[in-house]
């Protein structure tokens, strides 16, 4: 089992982790393609992909939950170990948060999510990427996400919700077995978009973008529907009353 994780740990410094972090910066980039002078945090294991968005004025920070995570040469000086719970950085700090490899293990994600909103300026936008519970985790073998918590839309927009975030924009990406979709760039993107047209729903992970919402999380009063016979003895009793209120006159 260590080693099982230890070769996931070390999923990015191989060919295929390097086209995953290229495929899904692709989709980062299409979510956000300016992100000049803002401030980014990653999440999780989200340090490899900081480097595939935002440019030079870009402030980048990674804050990992553990030291296996905190791989330094991927942003030196820019990465510490950080409680998921309590985030060491001042409210509304980061204009974008992304999270990737931040849910392994975790029953509720909420506090999590709590947690970044928190750090995540009003006009401020996070992204997750997470496996999808239709078979991603399968097709994710030998990879950090296989460990991650896996999800459908209908759930990620009811946990986004309880942590007063609302989902705003989805993609998808890695339609085959990483084995075969990430052997280069330009067919991993050709299996996407061919997955995209042919099997929509059917990628093994899921980007979701989401801003903060303090009003997501409170209950509407909903008005219990009455069926047909409720609704029926209800104006047989009022016919009844109107006809002895004519009686009495």
């Amino acid at each position: 089992m260590q080693d099982a994780m230890s070769r996931e740990e070390s999923f990015y410094r191989t060919p295929s982790g390097k086209v995953c972090v290229g495929l899904l910066g692709e989709r980062m980039r299409w979510f956000w393609p300016e992100l000049k002078n803002l401030a980014v945090l990653g999440l999780g294991g989200a340090t490899p992909y900081l480097h595939a968005i935002g440019d030079e004025t870009t402030l980048r920070i990674g804050a990992c939950f553990a030291r296996s995570q905190a791989d330094t040469s991927f942003l030196p000086g820019r990465c510490c170990v950080a409680d998921p719970a309590s985030l060491p950085f001042e409210p509304q700090k980061f204009d974008r948060i992304v999270l990737v490899h931040t849910l392994q293990g975790r029953e509720n994600p909420v506090s999590l999510l709590r947690a970044a909103a928190r750090v995540l300026k009003d006009d401020g936008r996070l992204l997750m990427v997470v496996p999808s519970r239709l078979g991603g985790r399968a097709r994710l073998r030998r990879t950090p996400f296989a460990r991650d918590m896996a999800f459908t839309r209908p759930k990620l927009r009811q946990v986004l919700a309880a942590a007063m975030l609302r989902a705003e924009q989805w993609d998808e990406a890695v339609f085959l077995p990483v084995s075969q979709a990430c052997r280069t760039i330009r067919r991993g993107r050709q299996m996407d978009i061919a997955g995209k047209v042919l099997c929509p729903g059917g990628g093994s992970l899921i980007l979701v973008e989401a801003v903060p919402d303090m009003y997501s999380a409170l209950p509407l009063s909903v008005q219990r529907k009455k069926g047909w016979l409720s609704r029926m003895g209800m104006s047989t009793a009022g016919t009844a009353a109107t006809s002895r209120s004519g009686k009495a006159l």
